[in-house]
């Protein structure tokens, strides 16, 4: 049996975990005490760091990454973390010392000895309490009593003539039972999960030697994230990352679907995860976690497209095509019936967080806004709503829906082109709000649905403008007097705006543009890896920098990517014969 294959992983950046876990192992830089630490990421944690891993007492340590198992190097000591189920970590140090520093900052946080050979921690900023465990070895505890509190705990492990094993388990009220599986085991379950989802979702490409390192990457981005059912969550879902941003958010959600087509079970649980907590006006959440529930915000309505993309590809079954028409249609309504401000009948963002680009220009004076890639959204919602009901044997409302998606493009049109380029607009005044905003482009993503002259005046505009830089489509031109270098979306690239704009313009006629950025954007993932979003000029990585939905979008280029030579190569043939 071979070794399992190495991954090219920064701690530092992408956490080690796996897929059902809680767990995470990242090496920690933006904190006064900096090194590698033991996290949880339950939605519910108020801080996430649980215990520092000092080894031969240091704060350094170098690693080594399979799916399946970390190895973390320092002077003598080696030390190996295995992943078990939703909250057990297992870490076997087999030579030299590990030393626990747990991160007890609360007066509510305690660390203590139950027996000979197992501690508590009491960590209130987790909302968690931790079950520590030391088989084989020399244990030391070191603790420190101010009256109230642990000001200081540090649990060293020795193994100088062995291995020494310390099992994790995170715990609410109950302490896990049964037995300790063998470590190697549970590393080379992991592993064989992980080399499954790969060869799913990664295709043929994971092997391809000029990109075959960054497929599984992604792939290992995605797998990771995932965590089980449990609390507020209803079936198996893909967290945005394991570092920050440890939710479900409600479009970003959608692109993770679209890239699990391949496995239609998967990318139908990715969509039903938000769905499951629409609301009963129709109005989906902000996002979800483990813990609960956000709804101060909601994200736009790209659902539609989604969905469409992937009945497209064959990524839903009949059944859950069938089962999202209701909650489609509730969702589209929920805009008409519960955002919509004046007589116009055109609905408003009320915070650039409803848009999903939450500091974008067109917010800079005020909200709510009307913007005009909500009508584009919802344009396509209704033409998937068509598309659906058509399928599901309902001509008099595919008709309906049809008719609606028409009327929708021309209010878009009529409201929001000014003859030169699209706007949006202040909902009460309704004056033109003066922005660069990439936003602005949006309605590209009706393709075909937009008048010829529009499509062409709003390609030139890109083009013109100075959005494509060499590593994909800024989100404020860098001309702009707005432009931030790490300004969020005042500037940097972004994976999902870059899959909806590319997926636009391949719809408008100029798969040569479509191409010519995805391409970009792919040799940037490659460069800096899965980043949250890039900075436009440089290609750097910027904010968190292991998140699902860069990695999905890759994942998606790169297979539509591969659909479409396939394509032009079975057509050469047929004309060669």
């Amino acid at each position: 049996m071979s070794a399992p294959r190495l991954l090219d992983i920064d701690l530092g950046t992408t956490p080690f975990s796996r897929r059902g876990s809680y767990f995470a192992v990242s090496r920690v830089t933006d904190q006064q005490d900096g090194g590698v630490y033991l996290r949880t990421v339950r939605g519910d944690a108020r801080h996430r760091e649980i215990v520092r891993l000092l080894l031969d007492g240091g704060t350094e340590a170098q690693s080594r990454t399979t799916a399946g198992k970390l190895t973390l190097r320092h002077g003598t000591t080696r030390v190996e973390a295995v992943l078990d189920g939703p909250g057990r970590a297992c870490l076997r140090v087999r030579e030299g010392s590990l030393t626990l520093d747990f991160r007890a900052t609360s007066q509510y946080d305690a660390v203590f000895q139950e027996n000979e050979d197992t501690w508590r921690f009491i960590d209130s900023g987790a909302n968690r309490n931790y079950r520590i465990r030391v088989i084989g070895g020399r244990a030391r505890f070191d603790a420190r009593w101010d009256g109230v509190r642990n000001s200081e705990a540090r649990l060293r492990i020795a193994a100088p003539d062995g291995t020494a094993t310390i099992v994790v388990d995170e715990y609410g009220s109950a302490v896990p039972t049964g037995p300790l599986d063998d470590p190697d085991a549970l590393a080379a379950v992991a592993q064989a999960d992980f080399d499954a989802w790969c060869r799913t979702h990664g295709g043929a490409e994971r092997d391809d030697p000029m990109m075959g390192d960054t497929v599984r990457l992604a792939a290992f981005v995605t797998w990771a994230a995932i965590v089980p059912p449990g609390g507020a969550l209803r079936r198996e879902s893909m967290l945005m990352s394991k570092n920050r941003m440890t939710n479900v958010w409600s479009w970003d959600h959608c692109f993770n679907a679209m890239a699990l087509w391949r496995d239609p079970r998967a990318a139908a649980d990715q969509l039903f995860a938000v769905f499951d907590h629409q609301d009963e006006h129709g109005c989906l959440p902000d996002y979800v976690n483990d813990a609960g529930v956000e709804r101060n915000f909601v994200k736009p309505p790209i659902h539609g497209w989604s969905i469409a993309h992937l009945m497209d590809r064959g990524g839903l079954t009949e059944e859950a095509t069938a089962a999202l028409y209701e909650p489609l249609r509730r969702w589209t309504e929920w805009w008409f019936a519960h955002r919509v401000y004046g007589d116009d009948g055109i609905p408003s963002y009320n915070h650039g967080n409803d848009s999903g680009w939450d500091n974008a220009t067109t917010f800079g004076v005020g909200v709510p806004v009307q913007s005009p890639d909500l009508l584009a959204h919802l344009a396509l919602q209704m033409q998937t709503l068509a598309l659906i009901a058509r399928r599901t044997d309902r001509p008099d409302e595919a008709a309906a829906w049809t008719r609606r998606a028409d009327a929708t493009v021309r209010t878009l049109c009529d409201r929001f082109w000014t003859g030169e380029r699209f706007v949006a607009r202040d909902t009460l005044t309704g004056e033109v709000i003066d922005s660069r905003s990439l936003l602005t482009f949006m309605p590209l993503i009706l393709g075909e649905l937009l008048p010829t002259a529009v499509r062409d005046k709003t390609v030139r505009r890109l083009l013109d403008g100075g959005y494509l830089t060499p590593h994909g489509p800024a989100t404020e031109p860098p001309g702009s007097p707005h432009y931030e270098a790490d300004g969020y979306w005042r500037g940097p690239i972004w994976a999902p705006s870059t899959m909806l704009l590319a997926d636009g313009l391949r719809r408008s006629g100029r798969p040569d543009l479509a191409d010519d950025i995805e391409a970009r954007f792919m040799a940037t993932c490659a460069g800096a890896g899965m980043a949250e979003n890039f900075d436009a000029m440089t290609g750097a990585g910027l904010r968190d920098r292991s998140m699902t939905w860069t990695a999905s979008v890759y994942l998606s280029m790169v297979s539509d990517r591969a659909e479409r030579r396939a394509l032009a190569a079975d057509a050469l043939c047929e004309r060669a014969s």
